[in-house]
């Protein structure tokens, strides 16, 4: 590991510590608002003097991560790849397997590998869904009255699902990731082995052009839906009623309402 990147690693890592520092010192805040608000309405939440009591304990980090990044200006320490175009591994694979003219067993199995990779993902994300639908279904959990304990109360039995969900999404991409680069390799190799035999690869027109027609087809579909749900929202009203909202929204923003 070089210089360079060790120095970006510290610097991200202290941005990442303040950060959650920031946000445990806002959250602090808000809990402590929520006890002095119960025992008198009118007090507030946030003032000046809550929020430089609980930010100066951040001073210190937040000193270290300014001279940290001063110092990466000063000596010109910059990521030699963050203006390169981000590599699209998919895209690489495809590009690399249409010079294939047969696939090899490895490229099959890796293939292969990768749908269950996406099924498994996503049949993960639908289950960790199920929990969030029935909360957010079932209308007891949705009083009428004050809304700030509704909505905490929602973070918390929603939030570490949907977590759990798209967790389960991110680990499947990576496993995907690394399974496509594995194929790559062994497209390469398959590429090398037919040249040596003399072996060219197809021409995949007719393939292409039945993927385009089937874009072409979903964007249509797509279309379609959206004009006849916007027909029926106009019908039925919806859109009156939005209207009506803006109009009152508005009003009240500028004080005429």
């Amino acid at each position: 590991m070089n210089k360079t990147r060790l120095f970006l690693i510290i610097q991200s890592v202290l941005c990442i510590l303040l950060a959650g520092m920031f946000a445990a010192a806002a959250i602090g805040i808000y809990r402590e608002g929520l006890v002095l608000k119960a025992a008198d309405p009118l007090s507030w939440i946030y003032t000046r003097e809550k929020a430089a009591a609980a930010l100066r304990p951040t001073l210190p980090l937040l000193v270290l991560s300014l001279s940290v990044t001063a110092v990466g200006l000063f000596l010109g320490i910059r990521d030699e790849n963050g203006e390169k175009p981000v590599k699209n591994t998919e895209c690489m694979r495809d590009l690399t397997v249409g010079r294939v003219a047969e696939e090899s067993a490895e490229m099959k199995a890796e293939r292969s590998r990768q749908k269950r990779l996406l099924c498994g993902g996503w049949i993960v994300f639908a289950l960790c869904m199920i929990p969030v639908l029935l909360y957010i279904t079932n209308g007891d959990h949705f009083p009428n009255g004050d809304l700030e304990p509704v909505f905490l109360a929602l973070v918390g039995h929603v939030f570490p699902w949907i977590a759990m969900g798209l967790g389960a999404l991110m680990i499947s991409s990576v496993f995907q990731e690394k399974s496509m680069k594995r194929e790559i390799e062994a497209a390469k190799e398959q590429i090398k082995a037919e040249r040596a035999s003399g072996v060219q690869p197809e021409t995949k027109k007719e393939e292409n052009k039945s993927l385009a027609g089937k874009n072409r087809l979903l964007r249509a579909v797509v279309l379609a839906l959206a004009v006849v749900l916007i027909i029926a929202g106009v019908f039925n009203g919806s859109a009156r009623d939005v209207f009506g909202k803006a109009v009152k929204i508005c009003t009240e923003c500028v004080g005429l309402g």
